[in-house]
């Protein structure tokens, strides 16, 4: 009888041992990223190609998980937050930062501190167009070629019209590539003798709609209008219809999936890929190469510009749907 109960208890402390093996979780510490990189953009929330940029970022840090990546951008553009938000990443201690320089004079003196520290720079996305030594030393621009974008939009257009009169709307003031772009725009609409003007037309819809509206009824012979953001697409051509101007030829920016629908619909021109996906793909890659291996990039890495119309929009329509999904693509339609 001893014996049996002696043999109970042994099963009854073996099958307990086995229940809490398969219940309990080990508690197992997670590894501490080997290196650690801060995006600090000035493509926050509010903008929809920041989903370029986070889903660059997904999968790269899928291909390399010791690697850990921070993304920080204010909620509408400023140049003042992002500067803020810079401090905050030096602070930190990165291995290495991805940075657009909106504005190379308002960052110099911080990315150059940060340099000096022994931080790796890579500029994305907007570069500084200046000339060493005044250039911000950072390692290589990944981004697209600003004046080329306005340059090769306006040819787009010319091959459409010969434009008496364009305006450039500008929602972001003191955007150094917004200025590039409207530079190109300039000069090769002015090859054909057109007038151009630039407005500054903010961030905010209502009070770009009413400096658009009063712009075009005092100028009755614009026959082009160029934004320098993907936003103010819709409030222009919102203002054209309610002008009954929907003739204008109207030229945008970006392969959003408002820009594109636009294109697909008629309502825009053109607009143009700045190849989004590899601005926040390729930095993080390269800061990695060059920690790593000792790599150094070449000094600038082109990913546009690529213009669209309807001869390819539908193809940019796809890449754009495998980034987004369906239901998140629709609901940034925006028209």
């Amino acid at each position: 009888m001893r014996n049996k109960q002696m043999l109970f208890l042994l099963f009854l402390v073996l099958f307990l041992s086995l229940l809490v093996g398969f219940t309990m979780k080990p508690v197992v510490a997670e590894a501490a990223p080997k290196y650690t990189f801060w995006f600090v953009s000035h493509i926050g929330p509010a903008d929809p190609n920041m989903k370029w940029l986070t889903k660059a970022i997904e999968d790269f840090e899928k291909r390399y998980p010791e690697v850990s990546v921070k993304y920080v951008a204010p909620e509408q553009f400023s140049v003042k937050e992002q500067l803020e938000y810079l401090e905050t990443a030096i602070a930190a201690k990165p291995d290495g930062l991805i940075v657009p320089i909106t504005d190379p004079t308002a960052l110099e003196d911080t990315l150059k501190r940060a340099i000096d520290a022994g931080i790796p720079v890579i500029a994305s996305n907007i570069e500084d167009p200046r000339k060493p030594p005044e250039k911000i030393p950072y390692l290589t621009y990944v981004g697209g070629d600003e004046y080329q974008t306005g340059y090769k939009l306006g040819e787009r257009l010319l091959k459409e019209i010969t434009p008496k009169h364009v305006l450039i709307a500008i929602p972001h003031v003191g955007h150094i590539g917004a200025e590039m772009r409207a530079k190109g725009m300039t000069d090769a609409v002015t090859t054909v003798g057109a007038k151009v003007e630039k407005l500054a037309i903010g961030d905010e819809a209502s009070h770009a709609i009413e400096a658009l509206t009063a712009y075009l009824m005092g100028n009755p012979d614009v026959d082009a209008i160029f934004t320098t953001a993907m936003l103010a697409s819709t409030w222009i051509y919102s203002v054209m219809e309610d002008l009954h101007r929907t003739d204008i030829k109207l030229i945008g920016v970006d392969e959003s999936p408002c820009s594109l629908e636009g294109v697909i619909a008629g309502k825009m021109l053109a607009t143009h890929s700045q190849g989004f996906y590899l601005q926040g793909y390729l930095p993080l890659e390269w800061l990695y190469f060059y920690l790593e291996y000792g790599f150094v990039p070449p000094p600038t890495i082109l990913v546009g510009p690529i213009i669209i119309d309807k001869s390819n929009a539908e193809s940019f329509k796809k890449l754009a749907l495998s980034v987004f999904g369906q239901k998140t693509y629709d609901e940034l339609i925006l028209w």
